[in-house]
């Protein structure tokens, strides 16, 4: 008996299924393939060379060569034997592609070679991009001259001056842009979830690019076999398998549908759009101006808030008048909290945690409350830390939805397309501002997370449209001109963004109060126009590995540094039109009934982090522009409260005892 057969015997195919079938019908593998997977797998037997053949095709000049694959045999999908195992060449995560193709010398030889890129599109591609980075630069040079002989600020380094860092000279970093410009036509991507240490589990998702038979499929909309990953769970390792979806003949080309994904499905009418990476179309003359969100996207898949009837909200603002002046005598307050990161730090009065909400006087909860129609019956008097619908402003989405309601009066966030339902209008003002020679660079945010995951910055419309796979994405203007700031620490010029905390005591009208001292968060790498992948130039918010890097400053010091480098720069004037950013923020997303804006509530109050990030205004260079990027709900406080022992107290007594100290919040 041979070792193969003995290995299988110890695996048996019970054992398989148990591992197995639930991938295997979730990608609609038919069942009558699974035992011949089953011991193909199990005996490690790749025979896809034995059926089919990789031709290489030139043109009628000899010149260009296009590669495929096509049938040796008669073949039928009812035939249990055909079904093939494919390997994967290499696997990365999104954000990390082009460390893995220059993580070995000979891989983008390798690719290269793999996705058909002769010596000679290299050489003419690398022409035509030195082409364009010498015309921008002149462009860019004349401009920055203007800029130095008229007065104002002193200009950080110009974009000129980064373009001309960036050099196709070396033919073997020319390569590697060809290949990572071509790596989103042949990767495809699966999911593995595990669980973190805290038991919760964590989603991420991987890009592959199969071996050299699976890379030569080409895609078509009508395919004869289609491609799916499987994790063989004894290896814990990924292949692709191969099964055909009707009959083929001797000489028939194999083609897969590459588009196939939950997107096309959901929206047959854009598979136009999705099939870009492989079939390039013009749709630039096609409307740019995506429609309003329905009512049902601001519902659907979230859980309902119940509002408080009007007559209950007046009994509850009578309530809560009284209860301010009791709190402020007694000096005790009963808090119900789910979390106590910042209650703890309470000090100028004392507390008393209540298991009840219906006993406390604030309700302090990182856990979503939905019932403010029961909470005005049964506590009047209560405070609690939530709006009702507060998801329009607290989630990015719906954020960039509410923003992009009025777009010509919208002067405090980046134009932004919702990738999952406005796809094609997006794909429109790609193709036109890259027709027109205009900034096109975008960076790519999955709304439902946070820390950075999976965003990217590109100017790839095939990654951007490949991105929408792994999930629910927006895409917004990647800021190209921003404040840059001078890290003591390795002298680069560096990126940054504004943490600030923000108090909203009523929202029709807002009433709202930002914490006087913010937390700034940096880049590591001299910025840069180019190299979007590097995520330590074009991110300050992703998971350090090496603590070192991380650059902690006190607001104080950050601004004496600012001031010093921009000697025309006063940032009294920035903090107002900071403050005005944020107000502006918070009235558009309660400008419109709930479910569309976040409701007015009586007994509600919300502490917000808000980050904005500073850049040159597109009308004047000399004018220093705030920029709304998110807001977060319930921010980590732990710093806040560490850097400033009366931080929580600031929070209670802003919040929930109409206590304003100007000396530590400034209302906006």
């Amino acid at each position: 008996m041979s070792s193969s057969s003995s290995d299988r015997l110890g695996y048996p195919f019970s054992t398989f299924l148990d591992q197995h079938s639930g991938q295997l019908n979730a990608s609609a593998v038919p069942p009558e393939l699974w035992h011949a997977l089953y011991r193909k797998l199990a005996d490690q037997t790749f025979d896809a060379g034995d059926h089919f053949q990789i031709i290489c095709e030139m043109d009628e000049n000899d010149e260009k060569k296009t590669l495929f694959v096509r049938a040796l045999e008669d073949m039928h999908n009812n035939d249990e034997e055909n079904i093939f195992l494919i390997d994967h060449f290499i696997s990365f995560p999104a954000e990390s592609a082009r460390k893995c193709v220059e993580s070995n010398e000979k891989l983008p030889e390798r690719l290269a070679a793999l996705f058909g890129i002769d010596d000679d599109d290299c050489s003419s591609e690398g022409d035509e991009i030195i082409e364009k980075i010498e015309t921008s630069c002149e462009k860019e040079e004349e401009e920055h001259a203007r800029r130095l002989s008229e007065p104002g600020l002193p200009r950080h380094e110009s974009v000129d001056a980064r373009l001309s860092s960036y050099s196709v000279d070396d033919p073997k970093k020319t390569l590697t842009e060809r290949v990572m410009r071509n790596l989103w036509k042949f990767a495809q991507t699966y999911t593995v979830s595990y669980q973190l240490e805290n038991g919760e589990m964590e989603k991420k998702h991987v890009w592959y690019v199969m071996d050299d038979f699976g890379s030569r499929i080409r895609h078509s909309g009508c395919p004869n076999v289609r491609i799916v990953p499987l994790m063989f769970l004894p290896q814990n390792c990924a292949y692709s398998i191969m099964f055909l979806t009707k009959p083929v003949k001797n000489d028939d080309e194999i083609t897969m549908d590459w588009a196939a994904n939950v997107i096309t499905a959901e929206n047959p009418e854009w598979r136009q759009y999705l099939e870009m990476p492989w079939a390039e179309k013009d749709f630039s003359s096609e409307s740019m101006v995506p429609g309003a969100p329905t009512l049902e996207y601001f519902t659907s898949g979230r859980n309902p808030d119940f509002l408080a009837e009007e007559k209950d909200q007046k009994t509850c603002e009578s309530a809560i008048f009284s209860a301010i002046s009791v709190l402020k005598k007694q000096g005790k307050i009963k808090i119900f909290a789910d979390d106590t990161q910042l209650t703890e730090h309470l000090k100028s009065r004392q507390i008393e945690y209540v298991d009840d909400w219906k006993a406390a006087d604030v309700i302090w909860m990182i856990k979503h409350f939905h019932d403010y129609s029961n909470l005005a019956l049964e506590n009047p008097c209560a405070q609690i830390n939530q709006f009702p619908f507060e998801s329009c402003i607290t989630v990015k989405d719906l954020l960039a939805a509410c923003a992009m309601r009025n777009p010509a009066k919208n002067d405090w966030y980046q134009l932004t397309y919702n990738l999952n339902t406005q796809l094609p209008e997006f794909v429109a003002r790609f193709q036109n501002r890259q027709k027109n020679g205009e900034h096109n660079v975008w960076i790519v945010k999955p709304w439902n997370l946070a820390r950075g995951m999976e965003m990217a910055v590109t100017d790839d419309l095939n990654q951007i449209i490949r991105m929408v796979e792994t999930g629910p994405k927006i895409v917004c203007e990647y800021i190209a001109r921003p404040l840059l700031f001078p890290r003591p620490d390795n002298g680069n010029k560096v990126k940054f963004d504004l943490r600030y905390i923000v108090f909203v005591n009523s929202i029709g009208p807002v009433t709202a109060y930002v914490y006087n001292r913010f937390w700034i968060r940096f880049a590591i790498n001299q910025f840069q126009l180019g190299a979007y992948d590097d995520l330590e130039t074009h991110f300050t918010v992703f998971n350090y590995l090496d603590k070192e890097k991380v650059l902690q400053m006190k607001c104080e010091k950050f601004i004496e540094t600012i001031e010093k480098t921009y000697p025309k720069l006063k940032w009294t004037q920035i903090q107002k039109d900071i403050n005005s950013t944020i107000r502006k923020a918070i009235e558009v997303a309660a400008s419109e009934p709930s479910p569309r804006g976040v409701a007015p509530n009586t007994q509600s109050r919300a502490m917000y982090g808000v980050d904005i990030m500073l850049q040159e205004s597109p009308e004047s260079p000399d004018v220093i522009k705030p920029t709304l990027l998110e807001i977060n709900f319930m921010p980590d406080t732990t710093r806040a409260c560490q850097y400033y022992p009366d931080f929580a107290d600031t929070v209670f007594e802003t919040m929930f005892l109409d206590e304003i100290d100007p000396k530590r919040v400034t209302p906006i």
